[in-house]
């Protein structure tokens, strides 16, 4: 249990500084379009003067802080057991018993945020970061909420397993979304579909047929079907029965995705 709350502390620690980085990053002078400030600091605007040299100095601790990644990264490379290791499938994320149950959030939690930041690249400075302690709040939310999908994945005959499966993943996406915070825009356009969804089907396909496919050749597959498929899915998100209608759409997707 101590291991577990200290691994919390640390997870938002991190997520917090996580989020003082993109600040900064959106603050830099050399910022394209200039720097970006929160909405609500728009009334409270410096003189161009002020928020030119606020800008540079952004930019300094910016890199800065870049530097001391990179030089950290090369002096002390960190080794974890862990590391290197694929998508799991639901089986694993939501095993019984509580030991498998604590073992099964920290692979949720690290296998998908791993997933989420390969998949970002070059666009991650450009999005607000999403929270590593909101895939832990989604993997709870799902055994709070979703028990009886769990159920049927886990007593799921060969002929009951894909829409078991279907269905379960439709819920893991509707939880992951609901734990990260959106902004207007985000919401408007589905833009956290982009790398979630993805992620999501692919721990389904891993679920239902594990092959020798590489996790990025399995997100670029699931990136291409959700790609095609937004609409219907955005529609089905804002749906009185989001589940239900994402899982249909997941159904027909996982039967034919690789």
């Amino acid at each position: 249990m101590l291991r577990s709350l200290s691994e919390d502390v640390v997870v938002n620690i991190k997520d917090r500084l996580r989020d003082v980085r993109h600040l900064l990053r959106a603050s830099r002078h050399d910022n394209p379009g200039g720097p970006r400030r929160p909405p609500v600091a728009e009334p409270f605007s410096p003189p161009v003067e002020i928020e030119r040299l606020l800008g540079r100095a952004a930019s300094v601790v910016d890199d800065t802080l870049t530097v001391a990644e990179t030089v950290s990264r090369t002096l002390l490379p960190i080794v974890r057991a862990g590391d290197g290791a694929r998508l799991h499938g639901f089986d694993a994320y939501f095993a019984t018993g509580r030991t498998a149950s604590v073992e099964g959030e920290r692979l949720f939690r690290r296998d998908l945020y791993a997933a989420f930041k390969a998949s970002q690249g070059q666009e991650a400075s450009n999005r607000a970061p999403l929270h590593e302690a909101g895939f832990s709040q989604a993997h709870l939310a799902i055994r709070k909420k979703h028990g009886e999908l769990l159920a049927a994945m886990h007593t799921a005959n060969p002929n009951s397993r894909l829409e078991a499966v279907a269905a379960l993943a439709a819920a893991t996406l509707v939880e992951l979304l609901a734990s990260q915070p959106l902004s207007g825009d985000e919401a408007a356009t589905g833009s956290r579909l982009v790398p979630l969804a993805p992620m999501t089907l692919a721990a389904a396909i891993v679920t239902l047929s594990p092959s020798g496919m590489s996790d990025t050749d399995l997100m670029e597959a699931t990136g291409l079907a959700v790609d095609a498929r937004r609409e219907r899915i955005l529609r089905a998100l804002d749906s009185t029965e989001p589940v239900k209608e994402l899982g249909a759409i997941f159904r027909v997707l996982l039967a034919h995705l690789p």
